[in-house]
């Protein structure tokens, strides 16, 4: 600092000297240096990308040393490190197609296991997905037509990418585990656990899906119309999401409002979203189902980007910066918002109250209304109005030294003993008055009451533990293994799978037992052991599963039967169709349809010159004149047989017995059969037997073949004269199978 000072005191006059040294004065002050602050250097290059694909983070650094901030300067302003996407293609070999299981059970209601199959296709501006659920329940199909959501695993995980936000697949890699909540708005609940495994080998994601609980019923006919959505996906912790949605579905035209929300658990080490909010686009959604083949078809396109805010967290959630990622803020904690109980749930809470009393208009308060306060003379002279929660009632007024009993419609003597407690040993109420005493299990001893140890005196089983009480004792059960103490000191089972302590996994189904549990497998699984996955049982390795052809399925099998055949309602027996009674196939004139095993033929039965069809029959019949010898030499009448045998009869075995009747309908009493222009290599032969003529087989019937033979009746007067002739024309199809 510097000073100065004037020759002034007096001036030189007169010729005298001026002032001696010098006028200005010079001193150092305020050393201490000045504060500098900090200066960012430039950035450092970006380091590698965490991912080659799906999108991955990288990093670069900068230095507060342009300068560094010294003598008390402000550090620099801003992060020294920088995070940026990279990579965010889609990988190679991403989900195309989705495959899974769903079990479980929807109004009460047993799924059994029904089996999912999704394709997805790129279109513009989203990905299609178009999925087919199999044995579905009739009973659930045409209400099961507005769960969407049931594939949700499947869009989230393959929606198209807008910009830097990620779908599922990328995010997760496709493993992640996802609990979902259902809520109609006539109550019902039903909730949903997706359990995402990754790809397999061809490139499908896989899933399993048990379902539980409830869902609005809907007629078969009523139309079931899917407004476009959108969910919200909230970051709400390394590895974990939540996401919300309130939508409409449409029944004949009325809108019907429900709402979803989805828990998502992932690795955390596959990161975060690039935004702390991102929001899927539902659009173009179609559900039909097939009572038929009970298969349930949907189809829907999904795309996904950031969040409107997609960088603040929702109302009810808390920005945590070290993540970042927003935390569900516990209304329930901060500020007590409810008057009494309160709940807290996920990006909001919701009070309740006691029985007896009503929320208020603020959705917060519980107010009882006290009648009592009221006025209005409510009971009478002699009694007292008391106040109940929700209510009122009216009391006996009692003197002093009373009390009301509980009912309020008497008096009772107050017990001393039980209010003021004036005994250090045993009280005994009196009229006015109270008296001491010992309780049991315990002695008097110098005029105070000592505790008896019962233990020491064996009272309790070699199998049980004595715990001496005061003024008393417990007998203790030792519980064995899979056991637990109960409140009451006896042994209870543990319930390992209520809680969770159980190690049944996959789709294996626990069951308890007392003291222990079994892992069991769906119908149609086989069990390889506890926390194994559950096999499907092959039954078509079984022998005789199906008559004809079988084809495995998961959890079950198929028979199938060959053209021209059903299947009967057993499931294993295939049966013959009669395509001529059941298609009423007509054949044409002098034609008859012949059904054979697993198909029918169209055979000529023409009547010859001279004769007449029987309208009743069929048969070619000739009325013969008496005398009329030409006439009784040729045949009498022409009957057409037609036999369907399955492949495989034996030799020896009877297959039709021909009878020859007369004009009136008589079976003939002298009556002979033989074949017409034998072959010998027809597998069949005739034999005369009862005035029948037997046809049987020769050698066993071991190729499909349709046979025609022509067999000739000889009917004979009581002279032996030739009365009467019949001609059979048989017709044998043998199938190609043995039924």
């Amino acid at each position: 600092m510097r000073r100065y000072r004037t020759c002034d005191n007096p001036r030189p006059a007169y010729g005298g000297r001026a002032c001696a040294g010098a006028d200005t004065q010079i001193q150092r002050c305020s050393t201490v240096k000045c504060p500098v602050d900090g200066t960012w250097g430039s950035w450092q290059p970006w380091g590698e990308c965490s991912s080659s694909c799906r999108g991955g983070q990288r990093t670069r650094v900068r230095l507060c040393d342009g300068p560094s901030p010294s003598d008390g300067g402000r550090p620099c302003p801003g992060d020294s490190t920088q995070l940026s996407r990279c990579n965010t293609q889609a990988c190679p070999g991403g989900p195309l197609k989705a495959r899974g299981s769903i079990i479980g059970n929807i109004n009460d209601i047993e799924f059994g296991v029904s089996i999912l199959n999704a394709t997805i296709t790129d279109s513009f501006g989203s990905r299609i997905i178009k999925a087919t659920i199999s044995n579905v329940p009739r009973t659930l199909g045409p209400a099961m037509r507005k769960l969407i959501s049931i594939l949700n695993p499947v869009y989230w995980t393959t929606a198209h990418e807008v910009g830097e936000a990620v779908n599922g697949y990328t995010l997760t890699g496709g493993i992640f585990r996802r609990e979902t909540q259902v809520e109609f708005a006539t109550g019902e609940i039903l909730r949903m656990t997706h359990i995402v495994r990754g790809l397999d080998s061809d490139g499908a994601l896989l899933l399993d899906i048990v379902v539980s609980g409830h869902i609005l019923q809907l007629p078969s006919h009523a139309l079931i119309g899917i407004k476009d959505y959108t969910e919200d996906y909230i970051q709400t912790g390394p590895g974990q999401l939540y996401a919300l949605s309130t939508r409409m579905f449409s029944i004949d035209k009325e809108s019907v409002p429900y709402t979803w929300n989805h828990t998502v658990s992932y690795d955390p080490s596959k990161g975060k979203m690039p935004y702390l909010v991102e929001t899927l686009r539902a659009a173009a959604i179609s559900a039909h189902y097939h009572p038929l083949e009970e298969v349930l078809e949907y189809s829907i396109q999904a795309s996904i980007s950031k969040g409107d805010r997609s960088n603040q967290c929702p109302r009810g959630f808390t920005l945590v910066a070290a993540g970042p990622y927003c935390a569900d803020e516990n209304e329930c904690e901060v500020g007590n918002p409810c008057s009494h109980a309160c709940h807290n749930t996920m990006g909001t809470y919701y009070c309740s109250c006691p029985r007896g009393l009503a929320i208020s208009a603020d959705g917060r308060t519980c107010q009882d209304v006290d009648e009592c306060s009221l006025g209005g003379n409510v009971c009478h002279d002699a009694e007292d109005c008391e106040n109940t929660i929700g209510s009122y009632r009216c009391v006996t007024r009692c003197g002093r030294g009373f009390r009301r009993t509980a009912d309020g419609y008497s008096c009772t003597d107050v017990n001393e003993c039980l209010e003021s407690n004036p005994c250090n040993q045993r009280c005994l109420n009196t009229v006015g008055s109270y008296r001491c005493a010992c309780e049991p299990g315990f002695h008097l001893r110098n005029r105070r009451c000592i505790d008896i140890n019962e233990c020491r005196q064996r009272v309790c089983r070699s199998d049980q533990q004595c715990k001496n009480t005061r003024g008393g004792y417990i007998c203790i059960d030792l519980c064995p293994s899979g056991m637990t103490k109960g409140g009451n000191g006896t042994c209870a089972d543990v319930d390992e799978c209520r809680d969770g302590t159980h190690q049944c996994r996959y789709n294996q189904i626990c069951e308890n037992t007392r003291g222990s549990y079994h892992c069991t497998c769906p119908r149609g699984y086989r069990s390889q052991g506890v926390g194994r996955p559950c096999v499907d049982i092959n039954e078509c390795e079984v022998r005789d599963t199906c008559q004809h052809e079988c084809t495995n399925t998961p959890g079950s099998y198929r028979c199938l039967c060959p053209a021209g055949y059903r299947l009967m309602t057993n499931g294993k027996t295939c049966q013959d169709t009669d395509e001529c009674l059941e298609q009423n196939i007509q054949c044409g004139v002098n034609r008859m349809c012949f059904n054979t095993r697993g198909s029918y033929q169209c055979i000529d039965t023409p009547c010859p010159p001279n004769y007449q069809r029987d309208p009743v029959t069929g048969f070619c019949l000739r009325n013969c004149q008496p005398n009329d010898l030409e006439c009784a030499l040729s045949p009498y009448a022409l009957e057409y047989k037609l036999l369907s045998l399955p492949f495989g009869i034996a030799a020896n075995q009877d297959l039709i017995r021909l009878v020859a009747y007369t004009q009136d309908g008589v079976m003939h009493p002298r009556t002979s059969f033989l074949v017409v222009d034998e072959d010998f290599a027809l597998p069949f032969a005739l034999r005369d037997e009862n005035l029948k003529g037997v046809l049987f087989t020769t050698r066993p019937l071991r190729e499909p073949h349709t046979y025609r033979m022509k067999v000739r009746a000889l009917s004979y007067s009581e002279d032996g004269g030739i009365e009467y002739q019949t001609t059979f024309i048989v017709y044998i199809a043998v199938s190609a199978y043995p039924y």
